[in-house]
């Protein structure tokens, strides 16, 4: 223990004494420093940034995807993604899935813990008094939705049975459409809309989810019972889908596995035909966009490490120069017992604070450059997009200085270690 604290306290000794050296160096050659730390600044500002746009970018688009949820299965005509020499027009003959078919589905699914239909209809117009909303997204969907996806509710409920069954015309409003159509109003229950000359009771307002780079969000929707949206929309032309979740312990796999084999037999499908449906999960698009930027981000951290490996080649020539300037304090130090460990370690720490003072310099850029942008995109562009400056993203920043400073300084300090304490007294 007393042979550690002491340790301990040597460490801590060459480490000040390396801080001192370092300090001293940038304000004795001023320019010669500033230019070498400036590779290492620009170096770490490139990697970083580039960096934490992609991881930005990648979260908000995560969050998008959310909305429509990653734990959920969706069986539709159409696959999420196909390569270019599929023949397509499999697709298009496929049937569409329909009410039918879900409910002979939900009682052969042991492993979903709620299923439920789905339709979509975009751009509607909804009218109250004088006022008027348009680009509005009518989602239809049978009584099992909120247990599928879940539901905040400012004010009002989700539909009763007897209303998605027997086609009643209510409606939930989504957060933009509630506050365009009844601005300062707080309880709108019980209003009638209108959507293509049909009238719709609203029975309750969701909270604010906040805008996402696909419009993904629920915040310009209206959603009425799936029967009521047959009256006036072909849901045949939109492509409807059946959306389940798996139960609680049940794989996404396991749950693909047991739709599959439940929609074949729904639809007779022969062994060794086809299916003529896609079961088809959200997270095969974000793995996709992932393979993506780790693409963009390879190519920023190689144009970072070019301006790297400038910045290590000016921190080497500081040291070597340092090494130069303190030969003859060498010679005494080892004259005096100084240990090679003592001499190499002094050398070595210099060199990382040195490089750590660029690195910290570039982290600061990244986090006031990113702070600018996320000042314009919230309160200029009125965006929700979110730049995340990760612990991750700091600690590479750090490390990276870090592996520099050895690297950059370990031999001109591995030549000051090597010193003969004879030779190193008798230069000037």
């Amino acid at each position: 223990m007393i042979r550690f604290v002491a340790q301990l306290k040597t460490f801590l000794h060459i480490f000040f004494q390396s801080l001192r050296l370092s300090l001293e160096e940038l304000r004795s050659a001023k320019l010669r420093a500033f230019l070498s730390l400036l590779g290492i600044t620009i170096g770490i500002l490139c990697i970083i940034s580039v960096r934490t746009a992609v991881n930005s970018l990648e979260m908000n688009i995560q969050r998008s995807f959310d909305a429509l949820g990653l734990e959920v299965i969706y069986i539709q005509k159409w696959p999420l993604l196909w390569t270019e020499d599929y023949p397509w027009w499999k697709y298009v003959n496929r049937p569409t899935v329909n009410k039918r078919e879900l409910e002979l589905l939900q009682p052969r699914l042991t492993r979903a813990e709620a299923s439920c239909l789905m339709v979509f209809s975009y751009g509607a117009k909804f009218i109250y008094q004088d006022r008027l909303v348009e680009g509005v997204t009518v989602s239809g969907v049978s009584y099992d939705y909120n247990r599928v996806k879940e539901l905040e509710f400012t004010s009002g409920r989700y539909f009763t049975s007897a209303e998605s069954n027997n086609a009643h015309a209510v409606a939930i409003l989504g957060a933009n459409v509630a506050t365009t159509l009844f601005e300062g109003r707080s309880a709108v229950e019980g209003q009638e809309i209108k959507v293509n000359g049909v009238k719709l009771k609203v029975i309750g307002v969701l909270k604010k989810e906040g805008d996402d780079l696909f419009g993904f969000t629920a915040d310009n929707n209206v959603i009425v019972p799936y029967n009521f949206m047959t009256m006036f929309v072909n849901v045949n032309e939109q492509d409807p889908l059946i959306a389940v979740t798996p139960a609680k312990g049940v794989s996404m796999e396991e749950l693909k596995y047991e739709i599959r084999g439940a929609m074949r037999g729904i639809r007779k499908i022969q062994p060794g035909v086809e299916d003529n449906f896609a079961v088809n999960q959200i997270t095969v698009v974000t793995e996709g966009i992932k393979s993506l930027f780790s693409f963009v981000d390879v190519a920023g951290v190689l144009i970072g490490l070019l301006s790297i490996v400038v910045g290590a080649f000016g921190i080497a020539n500081i040291m070597f120069v340092a090494v130069k300037e303190r030969t003859h304090i060498i010679g005494i130090k080892k004259a005096i017992g100084a240990q090679k460990m003592y001499i190499l370690l002094e050398f070595l720490l210099e060199s990382v604070v040195l490089c750590l003072i660029g690195g910290i310099a570039g982290l600061l850029l990244v986090v006031g450059m990113f702070q600018l942008l996320q000042y314009f995109v919230t309160h200029v562009w009125e965006s929700d997009f979110v730049f995340y400056i990760t612990f991750f993203n700091v600690f590479l920043g750090i490390s990276i200085s870090v592996v520099v400073g050895i690297l950059a300084g370990f031999i001109p300090a591995w030549f000051a270690a090597n010193m003969k304490p004879v030779d190193a007294m008798r230069s000037n």
